[in-house]
C-alpha cells in the first residue's frame, strides 16, 4: 500500500488576506464632534458661565461650587403626569479653562448641568493622589447621586472637550503618542506608595441621558467610564489611550451593568496603550455599539504579559446591535452573566438573545473573531434556574431565573487573521437556547494565524474553523466564505458542526441560503464542512524520531468505523494511509503471519470457525487470512506464542473486510500466556464503532497490561454474530510493546520545530476525526 501526497484545496481569486492591510491609526481629533465651546460662546448664553481658571492646589472646592450655581440656572424638562417630556429642558454649562484642575474628590453634576472643557487636549480634570481615599470607588466625574440614576424627568447632562486623568503614573498623560505604555501592567504609583486597593480613581460615571463626549481618559486606576442603571446615554467620540507615560489598571474602558437601557455606544477609539476590555456591560438591553475603533497590540499584551485585551464582552446583553466596528486584536463575545456571583441582578441568568453584530472588521484577533456562549448554573440542589423572560426575576432564595437565548443574527462581517476560529456559536446545555441563530455572508480569512489548531469553550472543542457550532435547531448558516491564503495555511475547516465533548447538540442546520447561497471555503487544510459528532478520536502519543512519525490507533465513534489516517506537515497535507500504515512499527507478529501473504500456517480456528488463507484481497498487499462461520456465531483465530515482557502495556491491532455475508462488529484482541504456556486471559475491545464492510478496510485495536505471571502472548482476531457461511477477512495483524501502531516516514527532512498532525478517516463519507500533534525535535 502507498502514502499519496494529497493536494491542498484550491484558492480562490482574491487580494493575498495573509498580507497585513494598512492600519488606520488612533487619532485625537474629532470624528463626529462640533468644536467645542468657547469663551465667547459662553458669553452669548445667559445659561453658561465660566469657571475659575485653574490653580496649584485642590480646585474642587472652587468648581463645587460653580457647579451649584449652574444648577440654579438650568431650567428642568416640562413633563405630564405620565413622564412624558412635553418641553425639553435647557440645561446650564460651566465652562472649564484650558489648564489642569486637580481634584482632591469627585466633582457631582446634577441633572440638567453640562461640563464642557475647552477642548480634548487642553483642559484636564486630575486626580490628586494624595487624596485617593475620597475616589475610592469613585470618579472624577459622577452624577449628584449615582445612586439614583433618574433623578430628574427628562433631564440631561453633558460632559465634554476635556481630559480626565487619574494620575497612576504620577505627573504622566499628557497628549503625546507612545507605543507601549510606561512600566507596563506595574501597580499604579499612588498604589504602591499608599497601599490603596483596585478600586480608587475612575473617570466618569453616568446616570440617565447623560452624553459623554471628545473627553479623553488616560492614566486611571478604576473603570475609565461606568454606566449603571441609566436609560439613553450617548457615548460619543472618546478617546481611550495612555499617552505620555501613562498606564491604568485592568478594569474596562466603558463598563457597566445595572440593567441599562439604550445606550448607543459610537465613534469611539481606543489606543493600542488601554488596558483592559475595550467595552464589557453586564445586564443590559438595547445597547447600540457602531463605528467605534480599537488598536490593542501585542507587543503592548507581551508587554504586560497578558494574551489578550481590548475586547467587546456583552455578558447577559439581549437585543443588542453592534455594527460597523474595527477592532484590532479584540474580539467580540456574546455570553451570559451566569460567570459572576450569583448575586443580585446578577442572580438570575440571560443569555444572548436577539442581538445583530454586523458589518464589523475583526483584524489580528487575539483569540476567536466572534464568539456566542449559552449557558446557565446549577442552584444548591444541583438543578438549573425556571425559564423566564427579561422582565421576570426570581423570588425564590432557593432558585433562579434563566432567560434562555437565541435568534441573534451574525451577518457580513470580515474576520481576518484571528489566532483561533473565525465566529463560533457554543452551549452547555440545549434548554438555555430557544430560538435559532443566523451567521450569514461572513468573510473569514486565515483562522489559527499564528499555529492554533482547538479552541475549548468551556463547552466542547472546536478544531480551528471559519464557522463553528454546536448548540442549535434549524439554525442557518450559509453564504460565509472561508478563505486561507497563507504559504503555511492553519484553518482545518470551513464549516464545524458540533464539537469535542459537547454538551449540547446541534441539528437541522440549514447551509444553503433562500436564494441558494452556499457556504464555500478555500485554502482549507481539511474540508468545507466537518460534522463532528462521529468523528473518531484524535490519534495518540504521536511521536516524532528523525523521518519517522509514529502514533497509536485512534478509537472510532458513533458507529462509523475508522477507514485510514491523514498525515499533515506544517499545514500541507502529505499523506493518507488508507487503513493503516504500510508497517506495523516493531511489530512482534512475524511478518508472514501479520500479512498472510502465502498461506495461514500461523493462525488457530476458534470454535464454530473455519481458517484459511484468502488470495484474493488484502489490506496491505494481495493475501488475508479468512475466517468462516460454520454456524451462527462469533468467528475467531489466535496467533502463535510471542514473547513479551511482564507488567509492560501492549497494543493488539487487526483490520478487517466483509467478504460473504453482512458488516459486524470486527474486534482486536490478545491472549496472555504464563511461563507454562496456560493462558491466563483472553481480552478484546469493547468498541462497538469497528463495523467491517464489503468495500474498505477497518481497523480495531485494543491496549492493555500484560499480567505480572505473563510470559507469552497471542494475536486474537474476533467477529461477532456471524451468520452461518459468512467469510470475513482479517489482515494487518499485529502486537506491538507500548501504543505505536502506525507510522509514516517522511521522505523530507524536516528541520526542527516542523509540526505534524495526523488524524483518523472514517468509513463511509471520509469525515476527519480529531487530530494530534508532534513536533520535530
Amino acid at each position: 500500500m502507498l502514502a499519496v501526497v494529497l493536494p491542498l484545496l484550491g484558492l480562490s481569486a482574491c487580494t493575498r488576506a495573509s498580507t497585513p492591510e494598512p492600519r488606520a491609526a488612533y487619532t485625537l481629533a474629532p470624528t463626529v464632534s462640533p468644536a467645542p465651546l468657547t469663551a465667547a460662546g459662553c458669553a452669548a448664553d445667559p445659561l453658561c458661565a465660566p469657571a475659575p481658571a485653574p490653580v496649584a492646589g485642590d480646585n474642587h472646592p472652587a468648581l463645587k461650587t460653580a457647579i451649584a450655581a449652574a444648577a440654579t440656572r438650568a431650567v428642568p424638562a416640562v413633563v405630564d403626569a405620565g413622564g412624558t417630556v412635553l418641553t425639553p429642558p435647557r440645561p446650564a454649562t460651566v465652562l472649564l479653562a484650558p489648564g489642569n484642575y486637580a481634584l482632591g474628590d469627585g466633582l457631582r453634576l446634577p441633572p440638567n448641568v453640562d461640563l464642557r472643557g475647552s477642548g480634548l487636549t487642553a483642559t484636564t480634570l486630575s486626580m490628586i493622589t494624595s487624596s485617593w481615599a475620597n475616589f475610592n470607588y469613585g470618579f472624577l466625574v459622577r452624577p449628584q447621586d449615582d445612586r439614583v440614576a433618574r433623578p430628574s424627568p427628562g433631564s440631561t447632562n453633558l460632559v465634554a472637550d476635556l481630559t480626565v486623568n487619574g494620575n497612576c503614573r504620577e505627573g504622566a498623560g499628557a497628549p503625546v503618542q507612545a507605543d507601549l505604555p510606561a512600566r507596563p501592567g506595574e501597580l499604579c504609583d499612588f498604589r504602591a506608595r499608599t497601599g490603596a486597593g483596585t478600586n480608587a480613581g475612575g473617570g466618569i460615571t453616568v446616570a440617565a441621558r447623560w452624553t459623554v463626549r471628545q473627553v479623553r481618559f488616560t492614566n486611571l486606576e478604576y473603570f475609565k467610564l461606568w454606566l449603571h442603571d441609566a436609560e439613553d446615554v450617548h457615548i460619543v467620540d472618546n478617546r481611550f489611550d495612555n499617552w505620555g507615560g501613562a498606564e491604568s489598571g485592568d478594569e474596562d474602558n466603558i463598563g457597566g451593568g445595572g440593567r441599562h437601557d439604550g445606550a448607543v455606544i459610537e465613534y469611539n477609539q481606543f489606543d493600542r496603550t488601554i488596558r483592559g476590555n475595550g467595552i464589557d456591560f453586564t445586564n443590559a438591553i438595547r445597547p447600540v455599539i457602531r463605528a467605534n475603533a480599537v488598536y490593542a497590540d501585542r507587543a503592548v499584551a507581551a508587554a504586560r504579559g497578558v494574551t489578550g485585551y481590548g475586547d467587546m464582552y456583552l455578558e447577559g446583553v439581549p437585543e443588542a446591535t453592534v455594527t460597523g466596528n474595527v477592532m484590532h486584536g479584540g474580539h467580540i463575545i456574546l455570553q451570559s452573566n451566569s460567570k459572576y456571583a450569583h448575586t443580585g441582578t446578577n442572580k438570575d441568568v440571560t443569555n444572548p438573545r436577539d442581538s445583530t453584530v454586523s458589518d464589523n472588521r475583526l483584524l489580528d484577533s487575539f483569540g476567536a473573531g466572534l464568539t456566542i456562549v449559552y449557558d446557565d448554573y446549577a442552584d444548591a440542589d444541583g438543578t438549573f434556574g425556571t425559564a423566564g423572560a427579561w422582565a421576570t426575576t426570581s423570588t425564590d432564595p432557593k432558585d433562579h431565573v434563566v432567560r434562555p437565548g437565541g435568534g441573534n443574527i451574525v451577518r457580513n462581517n470580515v474576520i481576518v487573521r484571528p489566532a483561533e476560529s473565525g465566529v463560533l456559536v457554543a452551549g452547555v446545555m440545549d434548554r438555555v437556547k430557544t430560538a435559532a441563530d443566523t451567521v450569514t455572508g461572513n468573510s473569514i480569512v486565515d483562522a489559527g494565524s499564528g499555529g492554533s489548531t482547538a479552541m475549548s469553550t468551556g463547552a466542547g472543542t472546536f478544531e480551528t474553523s471559519g464557522v463553528g457550532v454546536s448548540i442549535g435547531d434549524g439554525d442557518r448558516i450559509y453564504g460565509n466564505s472561508v478563505t486561507d491564503d497563507q504559504p503555511a495555511p492553519t484553518t482545518w475547516y470551513g464549516i464545524h458542526l458540533g464539537a469535542r465533548n459537547a454538551r449540547s447538540t446541534v441539528k437541522n442546520t440549514v447551509l444553503t441560503g433562500p436564494a441558494g447561497e452556499p457556504n464555500t471555503a478555500a485554502g482549507v487544510i481539511g474540508v468545507l464542512l466537518r460534522h463532528a459528532a462521529a468523528a473518531a478520536l484524535a490519534p495518540g502519543s504521536p511521536t516524532v524520531d528523525g523521518p519517522v512519525l509514529t502514533w497509536a490507533e485512534s478509537v472510532p465513534a458513533g458507529n462509523a468505523a475508522i477507514a485510514g489516517y491523514r498525515v499533515y506537515r506544517a499545514g500541507r497535507p502529505v499523506a493518507d494511509l488508507p487503513v493503516g500504515s504500510p508497517a506495523i512499527p516493531a511489530n512482534l507478529v512475524a511478518e508472514a503471519d501479520a500479512g498472510v501473504e502465502a498461506d495461514a500456517a500461523g493462525w488457530t480456528a476458534g470454535s464454530n470457525t473455519t481458517v484459511a488463507h484468502y488470495a484474493g484481497a488484502g489490506a496491505l498487499g494481495s493475501g488475508s487470512l479468512s475466517l468462516t462461520a460454520v454456524a451462527a456465531g462469533s468467528v475467531y483465530a489466535t496467533g502463535r506464542l510471542l514473547p513479551i515482557t511482564a507488567g509492560q502495556r501492549h497494543t493488539a491491532v487487526s483490520s478487517y473486510r466483509v467478504l460473504v455475508g453482512s458488516g459486524q462488529r470486527s474486534r482486536a484482541g490478545i491472549e496472555y500466556y504464563d511461563a507454562g504456556g496456560v493462558r491466563i486471559s483472553r481480552l478484546h475491545t469493547q468498541n462497538y464503532a469497528s463495523v467491517d464492510n464489503a468495500g474498505n478496510w477497518i481497523t480495531s485495536s485494543l491496549t492493555s497490561t500484560a499480567p505480572p505471571n505473563a510470559a507469552y502472548a497471542k494475536a486474537f482476531v474476533l467477529v461477532d454474530n456471524a451468520a452461518a457461511g459468512d467469510v470475513h477477512l482479517v489482515d494487518r495483524i499485529g502486537i506491538v510493546a507500548g501504543t505505536a501502531t502506525e507510522q509514516w516516514t517522511d521522505p523530507a527532512a524536516a528541520a526542527a520545530g516542523t509540526a505534524y498532525r495526523v488524524l483518523a478517516y472514517r468509513q463511509g463519507d471520509g469525515q476527519p476525526g480529531w487530530m494530534s500533534s508532534a513536533t520535530a525535535p
